[in-house]
């Protein structure tokens, strides 16, 4: 039977692999601000790109817009990035229509992204197609030449490809009034769980449950501390 240090030392690295399972191995370039959007509007998309390399700096993001007739954005406005210029490219004339990419590039080495860091690029495109999920190419470039491409699709024989493409979901008009209703219902039906940055993790999903079991492990820990140093205070009045 284990000795209650022991165990106590065995419940946190049972928390440790809870924590690992539960959050991602790696940031990619990903569409953060919004987990879906409406067919037939316009929507606003950040894009999240953080820096992962250790001995350089992100100096350039250009974002290729779909072009598929099942997936195309007829219009699209860039929104502007404090220390990054801005390049279009267009295939058309017009406000907003025909955006082939869209590029970001740092004015100077203290506008790129360091180590351990990210930033934010935003855009608004519609009318948002009626289709399943919307994919983006992202191309982020090192200072020190490197180029990564974050374009690859899912796949049933890779549903998670190592550089996948920033994306997002459609869902049609009448199913985005069904899905705040529904959400509505599931915040009912149980506890949201405050992170410590004052984030929320609904109920069920994997932060919520990583949560809940870090939560009972603790309270377990503390239980037996707590016993332990009972006995041995019983122990030394008797």
């Amino acid at each position: 039977m284990l000795r209650p240090i022991r165990l106590v030392v065995a419940l946190v690295g049972a928390i440790a692999m809870v924590f690992a399972v539960a959050l991602p191995a790696s940031a990619h370039v990903t569409i953060n601000n919004t987990p879906q959007v409406t067919a037939g509007s316009y929507a606003k998309l950040t894009f999240s790109v953080p820096n992962e390399r250790e001995t350089a700096n992100t100096k350039k993001l250009k974002i290729v817009l779909p072009v598929g007739a099942n997936q195309a954005l007829p219009n699209v406005l860039a929104q502007r990035t404090p220390g990054w210029t801005l390049s279009i490219e267009k295939n058309g004339s017009g406000i907003g229509a025909g955006v082939v990419s869209l590029t970001w590039t740092a004015n100077s080495s203290a506008h790129t992204i360091p180590a351990g860091q990210f930033e934010e690029f935003s855009l608004m495109g519609g009318l948002v197609p009626n289709t399943d999920r919307i994919y983006f190419d992202a191309i982020q470039t090192y200072s020190n030449g490197e180029v990564v491409s974050w374009d690859e699709r899912p796949t049933s024989s890779n549903p998670n490809p190592a550089h996948p493409a920033p994306s997002v979901k459609v869902v049609p008009a009448a199913a985005a009034g069904a899905g705040a209703a529904t959400a509505a219902k599931t915040m009912a039906l149980g506890p949201a769980v405050s992170g410590g940055d004052g984030s929320v993790a609904a109920a069920g999903s994997p932060a919520a449950t990583a949560a809940y079991t870090a939560t009972a492990v603790l309270a377990v820990a503390g239980g037996l501390f707590w016993m332990r140093r009972r006995s041995r205070r019983t122990g030394l009045s008797g």
